[in-house]
């Protein structure tokens, strides 16, 4: 009888074990991951006009879930807190800046000089359509103080690429013999890079100081180190 048991056990164990292991389609998992994208490129869109529009401290996370069609669940399971989410923001902002310096450097002349304060300009204008002094002062103490480890180093990571793009831009225009010999053309991407970062966040800082004062300082400051670099025509 046992054994007649064991044999019925074990012919079991085989018919389950032949079963087919049920597989998840590609095309199902890449599904779920661009939907999970829009997903979260929508929450951030809602986020950005909610914090430009009502300020960082009235932008609820409930509200932000409304505008986005999801869950406040889904949004603390995206970005923890709403300060990932005001870093997500800045991320975003960041990487569609570096989209548009990218085409302006495409479609620049040989020699041309002046792109770099298009660059320039473009770096300043654009967070400004994003979000107002206030949320920005909330956005850059964030990158500094935030617990969220991930959104703060991605942030740093865009910085460092708008860096890196202008520098770029900077050892371009010098292999084709804009800038004196002597001039080294990293360190002049940097100065003229660290010199926007510090007057942008003096900027911020000023609820007195117009962007079109912002502007025109930049312009100058990067004008005086431009006439000492350059080659005399």
């Amino acid at each position: 009888m046992f054994d007649n048991i064991n044999c019925h056990y074990f012919y079991s164990q085989l018919q389950f074990n032949a079963l087919p292991t049920p597989r998840i389609s590609r095309d199902s998992v890449s599904q779920r991951q661009a939907n999970k994208l829009d997903r979260q490129k929508r929450i951030v869109a809602n986020a950005s006009r909610l914090f430009s529009s009502i300020g960082f401290e009235k932008t609820a996370i409930e509200l932000v879930a409304e505008r986005s069609n999801v869950s406040p669940a889904t949004i603390y399971n995206n970005f923890e807190n709403k300060t990932g989410l005001l870093l997500a923001v800045l991320i975003d902002e960041g990487a569609g800046v570096q989209q548009i310096g990218k085409r302006i450097i495409a479609q620049r002349q040989k020699r041309d000089a002046h792109i770099i304060y298009r660059l320039l300009d473009l770096y300043v204008d654009h967070p400004m359509e994003f979000m107002n002094k206030s949320c920005w002062r909330q956005a850059l103490a964030a990158s500094i103080a935030s617990s969220n480890e991930k959104f703060s180093l991605e942030y740093q990571n865009v910085e460092k690429k708008l860096q890196q793009q202008l520098v770029e831009l900077i050892h371009s225009l010098y292999e084709e013999q804009v800038f004196l010999a002597e001039v080294d053309p990293q360190s002049l991407g940097e100065v003229i890079w660290n010199n926007v970062d510090q007057m942008f966040t003096d900027f911020i800082s000023d609820s007195e100081m117009s962007l079109k004062s912002l502007k025109s300082t930049i312009n100058k400051q990067t004008q005086a180190l431009m006439t000492l670099a350059l080659r005399p025509d």
